[in-house]
């Protein structure tokens, strides 16, 4: 159909440009027509109807027809392209370095864009603007390398630091680009956040901050106690024979030492492989200096219980935390734990799970003179006696997640201490402003696109899409989401009401409700399929509609799911014959 298509435009002589602009003969500019429907987010009308499209269902021309049918068929009026992926672009950009899947000569907004608009179908350029892949060695962090975020203990990740104007100026350059040279209808802004709030202590921000405030940002990295923080962990309380070492604010031990046998076992008592703040390196690394005897080697128990429950992203993170502190560890297995030697260290992050002959092993080594870090753990066997007896702890308590402070009980070789009050009010007053510092850049950023292309292109929509937790947004992912609405400078926001029962969405639409009340330009994501670590299955069709039909009472600026690949034939039939199957173009 699409090389038919194609032959008809050649003959007709209507779209010469776009094919000139396939073949690489001409560079394409502006190429939306006057026909495409303006949404009006805050009247609603027409009702926005958009859905997600990911990079890998646009990298052939026959795969952009497909996406076409099916937004058609559908009665989609607006299509969120993903073009920006782990730092690379799917179209052609002077800016960035083309995404290597796409087919060869092929620039998929080149026909995307003209043949949406053909059926009166808006083009939203979605950017997921902070990742650019998944580890310190994208692309574009080998060329740029001051580009990327940085942990308070040197911690790298494959994310843009929004703090920089270089970094600002470089987004906002390839965004414009898709405006101008390919005529979208709207930039979509995802992943416009930090992965959580302990990152940014490169360099530029750390001289950035220090000049602004006359205070050196070095000591909010906190590398010595007191440390304050946003900690999470499943505790073990109660202490028997252990030393407890350092506390939180609240009494919760953060540390202990117990001694067993000939051996000795630390526990870090929160998921410190998080790296929130820099002590629970510099705590690891004394522990392991500490314990491990001349020819002894650092091991990380891959837990089977544990991995079958949890995933095995826990002892991942240990092994590449160890690595990244210098030191070259060993996976190992429960069935391997009788040869360790004394001489070693065994190292347990976030195992939760430890069968009664897996404890009976670790009790023999450790008093053997072994030693063992429990990193975040092993809460739910702490029942057993070995556990009880190695730990030297008695019960577990509650999980907690929340911003604290943790103090040194007197003086320990393995707990770096300084000399700064344990002042829980000024920490929060420097926490605060550190935020507020970051966030914003995040608001320089979406201020800037905004201002450049409502300048010249004043119909182009600017939405941005964030978590539907409100507090997780602004505090952990340091989005000042309501800022972008007071100061209107976007268009629309979309809160993710990604939900697996129609039923859950109540909860986020009662969090929403003053928002959606007020008439702010807030419309609420959804989601077409059904997460599991098995499969992702489309929701039946009624539900799908029942979640459409709840948003839309709730005063929603319209709907948007997430995403086309991920729905069904039979879901798409009913959005045309149900809630979508009046027009939606005024």
């Amino acid at each position: 159909m699409l090389k038919s298509l194609l032959s008809q435009y050649l003959r007709l002589g209507i779209f010469s440009v776009l094919i000139l602009a396939l073949m690489g003969q001409i560079e394409i500019t502006q190429t939306y027509p006057l026909t495409v429907s303006y949404v009006d987010y805050r009247t609603k009308n027409p009702e926005l109807r958009g859905v997600w499209v990911q990079t890998k269902s646009i990298t052939s021309p026959e795969k952009v027809e497909e996406v076409i049918r099916r937004v058609e068929s559908g009665h989609f009026n607006a299509i969120f392209v993903n073009v920006f992926r782990a730092g690379e672009v799917v179209y052609d950009s002077r800016f960035a370095e083309k995404y290597d899947r796409i087919e060869p000569g092929f620039d998929p907004l080149a026909l995307l864009v003209p043949e949406a608009h053909r059926r009166n179908i808006q083009v939203h350029a979605w950017f997921p603007a902070g990742r650019v892949g998944y580890q310190d060695t994208a692309p574009i962090l080998i060329e740029h390398p001051d580009w990327g975020l940085v942990g308070p203990d040197g911690k790298k990740t494959a994310w843009l630091n929004f703090t920089r104007p270089d970094v600002r100026q470089y987004i906002s350059d390839l965004m414009l680009e898709t405006v101008e040279r390919y005529g979208v209808d709207g930039l979509h802004f995802d992943y416009t956040r930090y992965p959580s709030s302990e990152w940014g202590f490169d360099p530029y921000s750390i001289e950035a901050f220090t000049n602004l405030y006359n205070f050196d940002l070095n000591q909010l990295r906190y590398a010595d106690l007191p440390a304050y923080g946003l900690f999470e962990g499943n505790p073990l309380i109660n202490p028997k024979s252990a030393q407890v070492l350092a506390t939180f604010a609240n009494g919760v031990p953060a540390v202990t030492l117990n001694r067993y046998g000939e051996g000795e076992v630390v526990l870090i008592n929160w998921d410190a492989g998080k790296r929130n703040v820099a002590v629970g390196s510099e705590i690891i690394q004394r522990s392991l200096r500490r314990m491990l005897d001349n020819g002894g080697q650092v091991f990380v128990l891959l837990s089977e219980l544990t991995t079958k429950e949890y995933g095995q992203g826990n002892f991942e993170t240990g092994m590449t935390w160890l690595q990244q502190l210098g030191w070259k560890p060993i996976e190992i297995h429960e069935d391997e734990l009788t040869y360790l030697t004394s001489a070693s260290v065994l190292v347990l992050p976030n195992v939760y799970l430890i069968s009664p002959e897996t404890g009976a092993s670790l009790a023999d080594f450790v008093q053997r003179g072994g030693g063992i870090i429990f990193i975040d753990g092993p809460t739910r066997s702490i029942d057993q006696k070995n556990i009880k007896a190695i730990t030297g702890m008695n019960s577990r308590g509650r999980h907690f997640n929340e911003s604290n402070l943790m103090i040194s009980k007197g003086n320990h070789p393995l707990i770096p201490t300084s000399m700064r009050s344990a002042n829980l009010k000024a920490s929060e007053t420097w926490d605060a402003r550190w935020r507020e510092f970051r966030q914003q850049g995040i608001n320089l950023l979406i201020k800037n696109i905004y201002t450049r292309v409502k300048e010249k292109y004043p119909d182009i929509g600017i939405t941005v899409t964030i978590t539907s937790d409100k507090e997780k947004a602004s505090q952990r992912y340091l989005q000042d989401w309501p800022d972008w609405l007071d100061g209107k400078y976007i268009d629309l926001l979309i809160p993710r009401g990604y939900v697996e029962e129609a039923r859950d969405l109540n909860g986020v639409l009662v969090a929403w409700r003053p928002e959606l009340k007020a008439h702010d330009p807030i419309a609420i994501g959804l989601k077409a399929y059904f997460s599991s670590d098995q499969a992702e299955d489309p929701k039946p069709p009624d539900q799908l509609l029942a979640e459409i039909k709840m948003v839309r009472k709730a005063g929603s600026a319209g709907i948007i799911i997430f995403d086309l690949e991920h729905m069904s034939d039979e879901q798409l039939k009913a959005l045309a014959n149900g809630p979508f199957s009046q027009s939606a173009t005024p």
